[in-house]
This record gives C-alpha cells, sequence and structure tokens, in this order.
C-alpha cells in the first residue's frame, strides 16, 4: 500500500474476514484471477514466530504490513510445520516428509551426534533423493533467490548454490547474533556463525543487521534479474525472532513500558483478540499456563529488579517483530515501484512455535547481559518460557513440542491478482503442500520419482490452489492424516482427533493423549480413555506412517533437562498404553 491504513480500522476488516472463516457471518465474494503470465514466488520464513506474535493474529505487536498482507489476502491459521526449525526448512523445499529429506531431526544435533543418527534420512542436510524447490523452479525458467537462513547443510558444497539458488546470501548454521561481530571482542556464537554468498564463505559487514540485510540482499538479487523479464521464486527466511534477542536501539523504545504488566495480563489480551478475530473459538478453553516453579515464576512472583529484566527481554522481542514487519514492507513497497507486487503471489510463516528457552545455551564469552546492553551487540539472551506462552496465545507449550502451540504457523498467502480477504481457511494444511502449490501457480511439471535420472522421494502434500482461488473456507481435504515426529516425541491427527506424545517425563514418550480439536484446540483435556478405538485406529495408521518414512524415535535424551522435565501436563491426562 502506499498509504497505511490505520490498525485499527484494519483489524475491524480483519476481524469481519475471520468471523466468515468460522461461520459466524456471510463470506465475501472476491476470488484472485491469476494473471496471464506467470507469477512471482515469493515465500517469508520467520523463525521461532509464535501463533499469537503478529496483529492480523491478535497480538498487540504493531505490524502493520504484515496485517496489509492479510486484508488483501488470506489467513491460514491451521498451518502446520514441524516442531522445530531444520526439519520445517526440508519439508518446505523437499515437498516431502523431513524424516526421507535428510533431516529427521534438528540439523545441528544430527551433525553433532552421527554416531547416533546413522539411517538413511537422518544425514544432517537435504539430502540426494529429494527434491528442492530452487531445482525445480529453476528448471522451469525462474530466478531463484535464497536469503538469510538455510539450516540445511553440514558443508558449503551442501549449501542453497547447489541446490538450485541462482544467487544466496545465507547462514548456514542454526543460531547467530543479530549484529555484526564486535573487533576484538567476538563471541562464541560469531565463531560459530557460517555465512556464504553463493558458494563462497563471507565476513559480515559492519553495518549488519539480520532482518534488513537479508532484506537488501534480496531485493538486490530481485532487481538484478528483472530486465530478462523472467519471473522469480524468492526465499526469505528471517532468523528475527530467533534468540539472541537483539534490536536497534530506536525499535526497542518504541516499546519502553509497554510489557510492565505482565506475562499474563498481555496473553490473556491476546487471547480476548484472538477470540474477537475468529481465530480461537469463542467457547473453547484455552491452554491452561504452566504452574509457578522455579524456573518460570509467574509474574507476581518476581522482585522489581526481575520484573524490570523480563519487561525489558520483552520488549526487545517485540522489537524484532516489528522490526521484521517494517521491513517485510520495505520488500513489498519495492516490489509495488517495480510494478511486480500484482503478480507476486507471497506467502508468510513462521518454522515453529515459540521457543521457551530461558537462556542461550552456549558459553558467554565477552558477553555483556547487563541490563542496559541486552539487545544490543555482544549481548545473548532469550525470553522464556512465560513469554513464549504470551507467543503461543491460546495454544499449548511450544517448539520442540507437536502440541498445537509447537507445531501451528500464523500463516498468511496472497495470491498475485488479489485485492481483498477471503475468509480464513479453516482446514488443516501443512508445510509439504507448499512445494505442490508453487509448481502449480508457475505451471511446473510434478516429476514424480526421480529427478535428472536418480530416484527422489516424491511430493507428498497438495496443492492449495484449487481451495484458496474459492471465496468459501472449503476443505482441502478434510479427512487426511497428518503426522509428526521429533526426537520421539509423535503425533497423528485426522479431522477433529489429535493424537500426540510429549517431553513431559522421559516415560511419557509413551503415554499417548487424545484431543478433539473442534472442541478444546487448546489440548486442556486428553480424552484417550475415552475413546480407545480412536486411538488404536491412530496409533496403527502413526506406526505405518513410520515405518514408511524410516523415523527413529530417539535422541530424547540428548534435550536439555528442562525440556523432559515440562511441568503442567494436562491434568486429567490419563494412560492409553505404551
Amino acid at each position: 500500500m502506499t498509504q497505511m491504513t490505520s490498525r485499527r480500522t484494519m483489524l475491524a476488516g480483519l476481524a469481519s474476514t475471520l468471523a466468515a472463516g468460522w461461520g459466524l457471518q456471510g463470506c465475501a465474494t472476491n476470488t484472485a484471477t491469476l494473471p496471464a503470465r506467470r507469477p512471482n514466488l515469493l515465500v517469508v520464513l520467520a523463525d521461532d514466530l509464535g501463533f499469537a506474535d503478529l496483529g492480523a493474529y491478535g497480538s498487540e505487536i504493531p505490524t502493520p504490513y504484515l496485517d496489509a498482507l492479510a486484508a488483501e489476502g488470506r489467513l491460514l491459521p491451521h498451518l502446520l510445520v514441524a516442531p522445530v526449525c531444520s526439519p520445517t526448512r526440508a519439508s518446505l523445499l523437499s515437498g516431502a516428509d523431513h524424516h526421507l529429506a535428510g533431516v529427521g531431526g534438528i540439523q545441528n544435533m544430527l551433525a553433532l551426534e552421527p554416531d547416533l543418527f546413522k539411517e538413511p534420512g537422518y544425514e544432517g542436510y537435504l539430502n540426494e533423493r529429494s527434491f528442492c524447490a530452487a531445482e525445480l523452479l529453476r528448471d522451469a525458467g525462474y530466478h531463484t533467490y535464497l536469503s538469510g537462513k538455510w539450516h540445511l547443510a553440514r558443508k558449503p558444497e551442501q549449501g542453497p548454490a547447489h541446490r538450485g539458488f541462482e544467487r544466496s546470501f545465507c547462514l548456514m548454521t542454526g543460531a547467530a547474533p543479530h549484529w555484526a561481530p564486535v573487533p576484538g571482542k567476538e563471541t562464541v556464537p560469531d565463531h560459530n556463525a557460517i555465512y556464504l554468498e553463493d558458494d563462497k564463505r563471507v565476513s559480515l559487514p559492519p553495518d549488519f543487521y539480520s532482518t534488513k540485510t537479508y532484506t537488501d540482499r534480496m531485493i538486490e538479487f530481485i532487481d538484478a534479474g528483472k530486465a530478462d523479464g523472467r519471473p522469480f521464486f524468492g526465499y526469505l527466511a528471517y532468523t528475527a525472532p530467533h534468540w539472541p534477542l537483539h534490536a536497534p536501539d530506536e525499535d526497542i523504545a518504541r516499546f519502553k513500558g509497554k510489557y510492565d504488566v505482565g506475562y499474563e495480563a498481555i496473553r490473556e489480551a491476546r487471547i480476548a483478540r484472538q477470540r474477537k478475530l475468529g481465530l480461537f473459538p469463542p467457547q473453547a478453553p484455552a491452554a491452561r499456563s504452566q504452574p509457578d516453579s522455579a524456573h518460570a515464576p509467574l509474574w507476581e512472583n518476581l522482585t522489581p529488579d526481575q520484573r524490570q529484566l523480563e519487561a525489558r527481554k520483552m520488549e526487545i522481542y517485540a522489537a524484532m517483530v516489528s522490526n521484521l514487519d517494517r521491513n517485510f514492507g520495505r520488500l513489498v513497497e519495492h516490489l509495488r515501484k517495480i510494478g511486480e507486487y500484482e503478480n507476486t503471489m507471497i506467502l508468510f510463516l513462521s518454522d515453529n512455535g515459540a521457543c521457551s528457552m530461558a537462556e542461550n545455551i552456549v558459553a558467554q564469552t565477552n558477553m555483556d547481559n547487563s541490563l542496559q546492553n541486552i539487545g544490543r551487540p555482544r549481548s545473548n539472551v532469550a525470553y522464556g518460557e512465560r513469554w513464549a506462552e504470551v507467543s503461543s496465545g491460546p495454544l499449548r507449550w511450544f517448539k520442540w513440542e507437536t502440541t498445537e502451540g509447537g507445531v501451528r504457523s500464523p500463516g498468511i498467502l496472497h495470491l498475485p491478482g488479489q485485492t481483498h480477504a477471503l475468509p480464513a481457511l479453516r482446514e488443516t494444511v501443512h508445510v509439504t503442500d507448499i512445494l505442490p502449490t508453487l509448481l502449480t501457480l508457475a505451471k511446473a511439471p510434478n516429476p514424480g520419482d526421480h529427478y535428472h535420472g536418480r530416484p527422489v522421494h516424491p511430493l507428498s502434500g497438495a496443492s492449495w490452489l484449487p481451495a484458496l482461488q474459492s471465496a468459501q473456507a472449503q476443505a482441502i481435504a478434510p479427512e487426511r492424516l497428518i503426522f509428526e515426529e521429533h526426537l520421539g516425541v509423535r503425533s497423528a491427527r485426522q479431522g477433529r482427533w489429535k493424537l500426540l506424545t510429549t517431553f513431559t517425563q522421559p516415560a511419557d514418550l509413551n503415554r499417548w493423549e487424545l484431543y478433539d480439536l473442534e472442541v478444546d484446540p487448546g489440548e486442556t483435556a486428553d480424552i484417550a480413555a475415552v475413546h480407545p478405538e480412536i486411538v488404536r485406529r491412530l496409533r496403527a495408521a502413526y506406526e505405518q506412517y513410520a515405518t514408511a518414512n524410516g523415523v527413529q524415535a530417539k535422541g530424547a535424551e540428548l534435550l536439555p533437562k528442562d525440556k523432559k522435565m515440562r511441568e503442567g501436563a494436562p491434568t486429567a491426562s490419563v494412560s492409553a498404553g505404551s
């Protein structure tokens, strides 16, 4: 937009659109008409962004550009991803289950434990038996660009330049400071970060800030290739708002005092807005907050100094999200300026749920984590479990878990030529559907199970396009089975039913819980004992999936202790067998 509509007006419109998605009022009748020219394809991936962190999803954090995208596009509030980052990235680019694509577990853990993970599908990089979206779209005549986080390789020769990306500027590793290193005071995270430009290792410029620099490079790539008139596929993989919490001072200052009211008040306000927007059913119970504990005390039990520190952490986190939105808007405005916005599909999503880590787990060499310095270079903090509950909103738990708070992404999709919002898509869709959707839009063939003479895993998802072009919030495949597994936690869902295990206690990895997501999307009441036949059916389906995809349910022993001993399991839980 050349002028941003006021946030209040925009959200009022979104409320109407989202209510239609729940069938509360009449549906809009606008449909997007694909242009005759093949569209550009832009996928924007945030890192550790929670379901409730955008204005369009009920947040108090101002995200006007992403809200505007939603007001011209469509919300995907039931978009599922993996519970951790690199598996989601593998499924997004390959269109296949991440256990087949080489990233059966989080990439850096696979790289660090080669003796534990030796099976096919656990190589720790996007393997040769998988497609990569950039390869297929390059073959279809697209320019292909990546700017941001790769996290799908151990070596440069497994990087994006060797998987179909014509131009790339990327962080190869899973996490890094968002600022450039301070000369003479480099930190452990600085030394561990590996950046490539195309296939060459590079150092960061002094004025580097991840979100701004990644946006700059994507704009440069698009401009450099536009003269020949070919469409582009852009994969903009931000590292914000993943820890460490870093943001420009002026962005942080905008949120001063905003979070002094504490975790519980902010979370309750977000959930109330989500109910009003139709993102969470009015009568459904929200996920229960974790009980008071030594590692995650309630706001009322914090000292004044602790409250000041906790509020500052969330001020920085909010600044990162707001900064991401502003830079995303800068890219959108540039596409408008060069006449490409109307011919560009834009998909925005997060790679997993909010991260509950309280502090960074790496050594604090050369760090300055004083209250005055956090958010600036050489600081290294995360925002912890209580603020992660805020980011998850009404959903249960966080990153690493297969609960809704771990695997539900705040999705937004804008089709080429679309100018008015369509109802939020009510049905469950999956990250493996993204590549089939891109190929449909690009009018590119599905290669089946071979690519350039070698066997590959075929696409397992389905194109969203028929449903997305409809004015109705229609089903794509309402009875499809969707599975997930990571380091032993598992889930199987079909329609309203979801079966899962959690990291609650080490022994509980074999305890199955069952939830009716239609009435209990917050996963508050385990009803496995009430529906043993559904448990048996979904368990059998999960076992078939695990066998077909080479799933190795192990690795939980490598997790930090707090991931194995989570408190606050639903009190209604009962064993459904091991």
